[in-house]
């Protein structure tokens, strides 16, 4: 009986342990397993939403309008203020060449005060001073390569020439410029002032011996 009873205990022993063996293997499994769902859910919370970071198509071309706008509005910036720069080095090159000129004809200014004061002591030598002043001018015209307009004797040339009037000439033919009333100038190719002028209708004609004699007979009257 005693040998009975002693193997009966080491039976629930031994149930006791599969017990305890069992529950903990369960309690290990359910752990490991409480552990991959927690690693994976910090996966998933980790890894980036690929779908949000991909832009759409839309904003794709929202972003290239954004940057061609930005782009656009730095040229426009940049021209404006080459410009302004541009003409304000126009502005100073115009004002240096017109201070240059009216300097250079200051100094004519004070060769006709020089004449006029001294004008009424010697009219030959108030006569060479005129003519030294106009020499002068005539110099001052030709370092801004201003010449004056052939006219008399040529051609009538509409480019050139301002036709004022027609007269009879017995020295030029018609059509050629036989008279100018006021000089014309050009600097270069460019035309400053034309040149006004008489143009040439030939020779006069001679009065018709006919008409000649009725208007005798009618003064006769």
């Amino acid at each position: 009986m005693v040998e009975k009873h002693d193997e009966h205990l080491n039976t629930e022993a031994a149930d006791e342990k599969k017990k305890e063996r069992s529950a903990s293997e369960d309690t290990k499994v359910r752990i490991e397993r409480d552990s991959d769902e927690v690693a994976l859910d910090e996966e998933e919370s980790a890894a980036p939403d690929v779908a949000e970071e991909i832009p759409s198509e839309e904003e794709k071309l929202r972003a290239r309008v954004a940057e061609l706008e930005d782009k656009l509005l730095r040229t426009a910036a940049d021209f404006e203020n080459r410009k302004k720069r541009l003409d304000r080095q126009a502005e100073e090159a115009i004002r240096s060449s017109t201070d240059r000129l009216i300097s250079q004809l200051l100094d004519v200014v004070d060769n006709f005060e020089r004449a006029l004061h001294h004008g009424d002591e010697n009219k030959e030598s108030f006569r060479q001073g005129i003519e030294l002043i106009f020499s002068q001018l005539n110099d001052l015209l030709g370092r801004y390569d201003v010449r004056p307009i052939d006219a008399v004797g040529k051609p009538f040339d509409p480019s050139l020439h301002e036709a004022i009037m027609q007269i009879d000439s017995d020295e030029h033919d018609e059509g050629i410029v036989a008279m100018e009333i006021n000089k014309g100038y050009r600097a270069g190719d460019r035309v400053l002032r034309y040149a006004k002028v008489g143009v040439s209708r030939g020779k006069p004609k001679a009065p018709e011996a006919g008409s000649n004699d009725e208007s005798e007979n009618e003064n006769l009257k």
